[in-house]
Order: C-alpha cells, then structure tokens, then sequence
C-alpha cells in the first residue's frame, strides 16, 4: 500500500491481510534538500504503527527538484531542474540514511525506469545504484519492469546484463509485471500482467537472490482470469 492512501484504507486492507507499506508521500523523494515534513512523517508513522510491516520500501531516489508528470513517461522535469549528480547522490545518501535510522525497521530501496526526462538521471545506472545501496546500508527492493525498462532504454545488451550490476544478494523483496514496448522506441511501465518471458526473468534473478521474501504482483486492476493465470505462472517458481 502506498503512503499517500487514507487510514480508513489501510484500516479496511489491515482487516483482510498483512499490509506491507510503500512510500511515504509521492512528494518526498530521497535526492530532495528536505523533503521529510513534520505532517507528512506523522502520517507515516501512524500507518507503520498500524500496520506493523516487516520493513518498508521507497524509491532510491531522482535526479531533479521538484519532479514533474510528463506524458508517456510518467516523470520528468524541465532541464533547470536537474540536479548536478554531486548533489542529488549526496542528498539520496544523506536522507536514506535519516529514513533508515527514523524507521527502527529495515529499508528497503527501489530501483527505478529511466527515461530520458531528467527524472533518474545517474540511479538507474546499476554501478551507482548499488554504491547508493551499499553506503545507505539498506537492502533492496527489485522492481523487473524497471529493470527491463532501464536496460532497454539506456542501450544494454539484454536486461540480464544490466541486473548482474545490481546488488541481487540485497534483495529481499520483487515487484513484477510486463513492461510495454512503444515500437522499439522506448520501454514503458504500463503494469501490464506477466507472461512466460517475465517468469523466465524471474527465476533466473531468484537463482542469484537468495534472501527475497516476497514477490509482488504489479499489475494494474488485471481482470480475474488475468490475475489467476499471473498467480499460476509465479507459482511455478516457488
């Protein structure tokens, strides 16, 4: 469940399952000056106490201030936004460090899709991903669409090369579902359901990802013979 979700929401999902909590806000990212408020860290910290989760997760962090919505991207920002790379990795260690000690649980960070938006400039790159990981002490979070999305979109051979240069031992938690390609152009996080070639990806990431806990399906509203056959596939792999 994301942060920005309403405590009458989590008090309804609490009631049927285990709640794990993601985000605390769509507007604090990691790479901002100062981006934990007084408010928004008291609502998180009534929907941890509520909900007890194992650890919480959040992006790694972006590359510009304030980010942006654009249009197919979803993120972006104009280029006066942008963050020089000292600064946004020295703010993305500094604040995921400062969530990690305000927590008392562990932190899970995300690795994100990049698109050429001055959104995640210089996080998608899998060597500085895993010295942020590595210098906030934190573990991780894989997302594979991202993964997919990132590969692609920054000229990789095949997404298997670039999730090599992640930190997969670290990873204790999976986000999955089937990114969209726009006619070679580009790859997009359109939470598509998966597919045979995304289980494939899987299991060759939990040969090398001893520590994952959890898997968790990402598409969006999947109708019923959708999310039974997304079910089946990850089972095949349990």
């Amino acid at each position: 469940m994301n942060g920005e979700q309403d405590i009458a929401t989590l008090e309804r999902a609490l009631a049927l399952r285990p709640v794990l909590l993601h985000d605390v806000s769509n507007h604090v990212w990691l790479n901002y000056q100062d981006p934990f408020d007084e408010a928004t860290m008291s609502q998180a910290r009534r929907m941890l106490d509520m909900a007890r989760p194992p650890w919480f997760s959040t992006g790694i962090g972006a590359s510009a201030e304030p980010q942006g919505h654009t249009t197919p991207y979803w993120r972006g920002a104009p280029a006066s936004a942008l963050q020089p790379r000292e600064v946004a990795l020295a703010n993305i260690v500094r604040n995921g460090k400062w969530l990690k000690d305000w927590l008392g649980m562990p932190l899970l960070l995300e690795n994100f899709n990049y698109h050429p938006t001055n959104a995640y400039e210089y996080i998608c790159e899998p060597d500085t991903f895993s010295r942020l990981i590595q210098e906030i002490g934190s573990d991780v979070l894989l997302d594979l669409a991202h993964a997919q999305i990132s590969a692609f979109n920054m000229g990789w051979q095949n997404p298997r090369a670039y999730l090599e240069r992640l930190p997969l031992e670290r990873v204790v938690e999976i986000h999955i579902n089937h990114p969209h390609n726009d006619n070679g152009k580009q790859m997009l996080d359109r939470h598509l359901p998966i597919g045979e070639s995304d289980i494939e990806l899987l299991r060759w990431v939990l040969e090398r990802a001893p520590r994952v806990q959890v898997i968790n399906l990402e598409s969006h509203e999947p109708s019923e013979q959708e999310l039974s056959e997304e079910v089946r596939l990850v089972r095949q792999v349990l």
